[in-house]
């Protein structure tokens, strides 16, 4: 029965996509003059993982491709090749086309890039010992043609072949194709090493192949032995997708320990890994028949075991071949007889393991044989017969004469091998001090979170009944209500935090980037991280990621001068970007500052004049505020020159509006020749928001908090027109266009309305706008439930809520209302021009 691997591809992608991380930042933080080995472990350990990976899901482009990276990180690590910058440049690059290369195989294409061919050339110019480097042009365009990729043959390792037992016969048949039998070992090996494998029996249900284990340690040295025990159960209860194998195998190679622990790093968690120096073991074989009437004299085979036992590891077959028919058999009987193979970590003789056995030797067979010493690869061969079972150390020993028990494997312990296994494990085993982390699927998070949000219209339903109830019942129910709107919001919060991942998964793209460009463009760069455990919904996080990209950019093109010129201005040659992340209410604050030279105003208004942004009249009344906020329209760009990184004009606009659509702002503040610093403010999540109900004749409609500046009392004479038929409300010293809510949805307002109305004034799109309702009702927390499901988007409205009361409430967005006002009321050329209008000039509109 074959299985399926395909259903483990997601999750290897998603490992291989976070080792790729580990190994960009690993490789980020190398210093050349002080190269830390545990840094290079770290990269090493990535690309081992990926390859293995690969190889077991038949992702050969990749498998390859890395095996020549891991030989290269393998002679640095081992002190044979010294890293340079360049070095790095290559590595860096290879991580990028292992991403490219996943990224294809995940989207069903096939995995080789041109990219690679190149890089593969540099791997093999490296390897025979010549420099290799690329150029800036080779680094982001390969020259190959995908017909030379194709022509390049696949590595090829010349794999000793190796015998494995016929107890094994899947792994016999995966290792045959590739291998001879008995190897000796060759000449000068330096250490020879007792390997015991027991994988779990989910083992090849999470794609792992046990046979390529096998070929890498080949690869690594010489197999010398190679033996299989089994631990099948009764054939009506075997699952073929189960692994009831374990293997213990004499190597011998010029390898430390770690570099044969990490061939099973892929499965070092589920797994029991043991790798032991066996230069000075001793492995003997017993073979024990006794006699069948040993249980009626009082005699428990097992006793013998456990005695054995204190001598070092047994591994123990046991035979049943003499057991007669059920209706024969004598439970008093003794019909089993047993192979041990005792592998003796100190000096031992025959005479010492015969006389544990002395007792029963006149009415049993006994013999013992000394196998090959592990003291030198040279005396050790392949075991010939192996034995099927090995004997594990649980802590009671059930007896061995008992019919039931002669299908399972046979237990020994001692007390001594009790305490001591555990610490053979933990050489493998990854620390405990790392906080643990699971995968959820995104769809079981939001079936959770929409869970919640249906709590929290009960709660608020509740709430609804309880102002009511009956006088005498009021203080019990409410009572009751607060503590389940305190549950709620405690559940609420929780279940949120599911979501939240630190931003540094956002931030982690930015070293590689300022570093590679602040070699294209020629410029000394630092970039400072701060506040990376600020978290932030994965939604709003996958969705931030481009515009934090283009601004950082920005920055490093626009903002940070050339090194000569910042020395003429009197700052160091290396210029700094900060990132800094922080909460800030119900917001998340992501400030992108740099040192540089700041905007230049004058140059954006000639850009803007050139463009047809402004007019020459407005240019005398633009703030420093409203200047900088033209560099947001589209199309605008003050780079003289085109380049892969800036000045073709797309980028900002596309920020303001991406920013825009997950509810936030950006701002900038710049003062010449000291930076710039632009400021988004999110919030925290999409799911659920804080807002302010409002009243428009019967309905009700929810404005987001966030967007609230303030709520004052509607005046008529405060009230006056423009052309254009544009109200306009003058508050303090500003005038704020009007939107009558009303008229924007066609609904029924309060036939006294303008005496009564309330005006909320909100921020959009840099533009205050005041929008006029009945009467403001409360403040709370609402769901926000997507229309767009059952109904085509409508401009203004970005979703609904249900309320307490069971109504429905539409939940405004106020960028897309002052659109449909423009289109509706011809206001979009008054609100583009109304903020350049001085006062004088805007009284000598008024008409009224």
């Amino acid at each position: 029965m074959s299985i399926d691997l395909s259903q483990f591809h997601q999750v290897f992608y998603e490992e291989s996509f976070e080792g790729l991380d580990v190994m960009e930042a690993a490789l980020m933080e190398l210093d050349l003059n002080n190269i830390d080995d545990e840094t290079i472990n770290a990269i090493f350990r990535s690309a081992h993982s990926i390859k293995g990976g690969s190889a077991t899901f038949g992702f050969s482009s990749v498998s390859e491709f890395t095996h020549d990276l891991e030989t290269i990180l393998d002679q640095v690590r081992s002190g044979k090749r010294q890293f340079r910058d360049s070095d790095i440049n290559i590595c860096l690059k290879s991580v990028d086309c292992m991403r490219e290369m996943l990224q294809l195989l995940q989207a069903g294409e096939d995995g080789h890039t041109k990219n690679s061919a190149e890089l593969k050339d540099c791997f093999a110019r490296m390897l025979a010992g010549e420099q290799a480097e690329l150029s800036q042009a080779e680094l982001s365009q390969a020259e190959l043609s995908q017909a030379e990729l194709s022509q390049a043959e696949p590595l090829q390792a010349d794999l000793p072949q190796i015998d494995v037992p016929t107890a094994a016969p899947e792994t016999t048949e995966a290792l045959s194709q590739e291998a001879p039998a008995n190897v000796a070992a060759e000449d000068g090996v330096e250490s020879i090493w007792r390997i015991n494998f027991e994988p779990s029996e989910d083992i090849l249900r999470t794609g792992n192949d046990v046979a390529r284990m096998f070929r890498e340690l080949a690869e690594l040295g010489q197999l010398l032995s190679i033996e299989t025990q089994s631990n099948l159960p009764p054939f009506n209860v075997l699952d073929a997708e189960k692994c009831y194998l374990s293997w213990t195998i004499l190597f011998a190679c010029k390898k430390d320990k770690c570099f044969i622990e990490e061939v099973f790093e892929w499965v070092a968690d589920e797994s029991n890994l043991e790798v032991t120096p066996a230069a000075s073991a001793q492995e003997w074989h017993i073979c024990f028949v006794p006699g069948e009437n040993i249980l009626r004299s009082g005699n428990e085979p097992s006793r013998l075991l456990n005695v054995l036992s204190e001598f070092g590891k047994l591994h123990v077959r046991v035979n049943d071949k003499n057991l007669p028919a059920i209706r024969l058999m004598d439970h008093e009987s003794c019909y089993l007889s047993w192979d041990i193979y005792l592998h003796a970590e100190q000096a031992l003789t025959e005479e010492a393991i015969r006389e544990v056995f002395e007792w029963v030797l006149d009415e049993s067979q006994l013999s013992v044989s000394r196998l090959a010493s592990a003291s030198s690869a040279n005396e050790i061969t392949a075991v010939s017969e192996v034995p099927q079972a090995e004997v594990a150390e649980p802590a009671d020993v059930v007896p061995l004469g008992s019919v039931q028990n002669t299908s399972q494997e046979q237990q020994i312990t001692t007390p001594e091998t009790v305490q001591e296994k555990p610490k053979s494990k933990t050489a493998v085993q990854k620390k405990n001090t790392e906080t643990g982390s699971i995968r959820v699927g995104i769809d079981k998070v939001d079936n959770l979170i929409n869970m919640v949000g249906e709590l929290v219209i009960t709660q608020s339903m509740l709430g609804q009944l309880g102002t009511e109830f009956d006088v005498e019942r009021i203080p019990k129910l409410m009572e009751g209500l607060g503590q389940l709107e305190q549950n709620t919001r405690e559940l609420q919060e929780s279940v949120m935090r599911i979501r939240m991942l630190p931003i540094s998964f956002a931030f982690s793209r930015f070293p590689r980037m300022v570093r590679d460009l602040g070699q294209s463009l020629g410029k000394e760069l630092q970039l400072v991280m701060i506040g990376e455990q600020t978290e932030l919904d994965k939604t709003v996080m996958e969705k931030i990621g481009d515009p934090l990209v283009h601004l950082v950019r920005n920055a490093v093109d626009h903002g940070i001068e050339q090194p000569e010129e910042r020395e003429a201005s009197g700052k160091p040659r290396s210029g700094t970007i900060t990132l800094n992340a922080y909460h800030q209410g119900g917001n998340v604050v992501i400030e992108i500052s740099d040192d540089g030279k700041g905007l230049d105003k004058q140059r954006i208004v000639e850009k803007a004049l050139e463009k047809g942004l402004i007019t020459k009249a407005e240019v005398e009344l633009l703030t420093d505020e409203h200047a900088f906020d033209l560099i947001f329209q589209p199309g605008f760009s003050t780079a003289q020159e085109v380049s892969d990184v800036s000045g073709r004009g797309v980028g900002m606009d596309v920020v303001r509006r991406n920013i825009q659509a997950l509810n936030g702002t950006v701002e900038i503040n710049s003062q010449k020749d000291q930076g710039s610093k632009i400021t988004i403010r999110l919030p925290l999540t999409l799911a659920i928001l804080d807002g302010q109900l409002v009243r428009v004749g019967t309905n009700t409609y929810i404005f987001p908090l966030v967007s609230i500046v303030e709520s004052l009392q509607y005046r008529k004479e405060l009230i006056s027109s423009v052309a254009g038929g544009c109200n306009v409300f003058k508050l303090r010293d500003d005038y704020v266009p009007i939107i009558e809510l009303h008229k924007i949805f066609s609904v029924q307002a309060d036939s006294d309305y303008l005496d009564q109305a309330l005006m909320v004034v909100v921020e959009s799109d840099g533009e205050k706008v005041g929008i006029v309702v009945d009467e403001l009702l409360a403040q709370q927390q609402v769901v926000i439930k997507s229309l767009e499901q059952n109904y085509k988007r409508v401009e203004g409205i970005s979703g609904a809520t249900i309320l307490g009361d069971g109504t429905v409430a539409l939940i405004l967005d106020t960028v897309g209302m002052v659109k449909l006002a423009g289109d509706k009321f011809g206001m979009a050329n008054q609100l583009a021009h109304l903020k350049n209008d001085d006062h004088q000039n805007l009284s000598s509109q008024l008409t009224g």
